[in-house]
């Protein structure tokens, strides 16, 4: 009874490989092309095979592996290649899973493979995808599922070296700015690509990775912090992904004309005479220079400009440098202002060592709210990090603490925590805890009693959240 079963799962490496093939041949020759028509009629033959014994055969990509019908599809050395060329061609589409069902064709497959080919000129192409294939019966597929605790582990590692590869990269475009050089941006784009595609995946452990600060190279950990926070609040307000581009880019160069200070006053750790603020206050202005002297002018680039120009400068149009009467900020801009000054008030500095809580930036942004800030966008971004942002050290009404470790959309007051110190004052490790979870009376079994200080306390945010 079961020997088809384990007959299908012996094929599984098989169609997994052979998928990879036409999509391969699919890439060089036409679905009219007799190689092409043979790789698909042998990859329909075993797929139908396996559906005489399943009413459906799933694929699905979790992590770095594949799936069929949930069962895992090992490595085989012969397939690596094509086994890696497929989780690239997923991943480029955003796709998580293709399912067939009933008996599939060879005109199913024509009809499939040119859509996956075209759907990449799309900014969405997993939508794309979705709306080519809806007249084939046989085939659909899917957004990608959470994969395995190895396989998020390994995906957060990845995102931490992106992540640290973009202030390092920051560090390298200002040293070739003081060099004289001109600024190829092109790698800027790439990482704020992947910036929007973690933000979009994985939303709140690049929210967590703004958490955690290093004053030291404060300037180009801040530039990230506000790239990805900016871009955040783009996707709540619905933006596509170019001009998600176009708004991290100009985030991640916000604070450009800083390389024009000398680093005497920009690491002085304390206050600034009239005549060393008048030489901070210029860096906008710097920025836009530095952006139209050594960057090729396109779209984004005089986006990156005008933030560059306005970020200091007020929702009522205080602020500097000063803007003509009436005019009205960039929304880019508007973004960007919230994001920076979230993350400066947050954030060690050499001259501020002791950073404001999260829930104190949010406080300070709030009472500022239609003066200082864009009141809409400031409720949009609360929406983003939360009532009690990743970060935020909180008491419980039982007598335990904890750090904000993840948001809860649908009750924001309820986030996940990671519990710190247990009601008897011991000092635990790997707590996580759901404070929306009920009890059996239908009560909620821990609730925030009050935010604390964790600088107070001598928390290091980077043992818990990461």
């Amino acid at each position: 009874m079961h020997k088809p079963r384990v007959q299908a799962i012996k094929n599984a490496k098989d169609i997994i490989n052979r998928l990879a093939i036409i999509l391969r041949i699919g890439q060089t020759y036409s679905v009219d092309n007799e190689a092409f028509i043979r790789a698909v009629n042998v990859f329909v033959e075993i797929v139908n095979t396996a559906l005489v014994s399943e009413t459906k055969l799933d694929i699905e990509l979790l992590g770095e592996y594949f799936y069929l019908n949930r069962a895992p599809v090992r490595y085989a050395i012969q397939y690596y290649l094509n086994f890696d060329f497929l989780i690239s061609e997923f991943r480029k589409r955003g796709l998580g899973s293709i399912s067939v069902s009933g008996t599939i064709s060879l005109h199913d497959l024509q009809v499939f493979v040119k859509a996956f080919l075209s759907c990449l000129s799309s900014d969405s192409p997993f939508t794309a995808l979705k709306g080519e294939i809806n007249t084939i019966d046989s085939i659909d597929i899917g957004i990608p599922k959470q994969a395995c605790e190895k396989n998020i582990v390994d995906s957060r590692r990845v995102l931490r070296k992106q992540y640290f590869t973009g202030a390092a990269h920051l560090k390298f475009v200002m040293k070739q700015i003081k060099e004289g050089e001109r600024i190829e941006i092109k790698k800027a784009r790439l990482i704020v690509n992947s910036l929007i595609d973690n933000v979009l995946q994985d939303e709140q452990t690049i929210l967590r990775m703004t958490a955690i600060r290093d004053y030291d190279d404060y300037t180009y950990y801040h530039a990230v912090n506000v790239s990805i926070l900016s871009i955040g609040l783009g996707i709540k307000l619905g933006l596509d992904k170019k001009r998600l581009s176009e708004l991290g880019v100009a985030a991640f160069l916000h604070d450009i004309g800083k390389v024009n200070i000398p680093n005497a006053i920009l690491n002085k750790e304390t206050s600034f005479t009239d005549e060393e603020w008048k030489i901070v206050k210029h860096h906008p202005r710097e920025g836009v220079k530095i952006i139209m002297r050594t960057m090729k002018m396109d779209t984004m680039m005089i986006g990156g400009a005008i933030v560059s120009y306005e970020h200091h400068n007020n929702y009522d149009g205080s602020g500097y440098p000063a803007l003509p009467a009436q005019r009205k900020l960039d929304l880019y801009s508007k973004i960007v202002t919230i994001a920076d000054r979230f993350d400066a008030m947050t954030s060690s500095r050499v001259y501020s060592k002791v950073p404001k809580s999260p829930e104190k930036a949010l406080q300070i942004l709030v009472e500022g709210a239609g003066k200082d800030v864009d009141p809409i966008l400031l409720n949009m971004f609360i929406k983003l990090v939360g009532v009690f942002p990743i970060g935020t050290l909180v008491a419980l009404d039982n007598g335990e603490l904890g750090i904000v470790y993840k948001g809860n959309a649908d009750d924001p007051e309820r986030p996940s925590i990671v519990l710190a110190v247990d009601s008897q004052g011991n000092k635990t490790e790997n707590t996580l805890i759901d404070l929306a979870e009920k009890g059996l009376d239908g009560n909620y079994l821990r609730s925030i009693k009050t935010t604390l200080d964790y600088n107070k306390y001598n928390v290091n945010l980077a043992e818990y959240l990461l």
